[in-house]
């Protein structure tokens, strides 16, 4: 058998982080963080923030990630969570 380095990627996609999301990931799925919705590959500005906050707190959905505005569109991502809007697109965002 061959054995390859087992060490995990922070840069790669990984399944259980739909996990500690808000909507765990039910709205968006990898989506969420990926301009892929698939997931894998580049981020979108949310999994750039979650990549900077929350991988560095342990792979947690923290309070920080929460009140940052990630697509720039006036509501915080705990905002976008709770209406059921994208915090990665600035295009969906929720009704004022």
């Amino acid at each position: 058998a061959v054995f390859t380095d087992m060490t995990a990627d922070p840069a790669q996609a990984r399944p259980f982080r739909k996990g500690v999301l808000p909507d765990k990931g039910a709205k968006f799925g990898c989506g969420t963080c990926h301009v892929n919705p698939p997931g894998g590959g580049p981020r979108n500005v949310f999994g750039q923030d979650y990549e900077k906050t929350a991988m560095k707190a342990g792979d947690k959905y923290i309070q920080e990630l929460g009140a940052m505005d990630s697509d720039k569109d006036g509501a915080t991502n705990d905002q976008e969570f709770t209406a059921g809007t994208h915090p990665g697109d600035a295009a969906s965002k929720p009704a004022r």
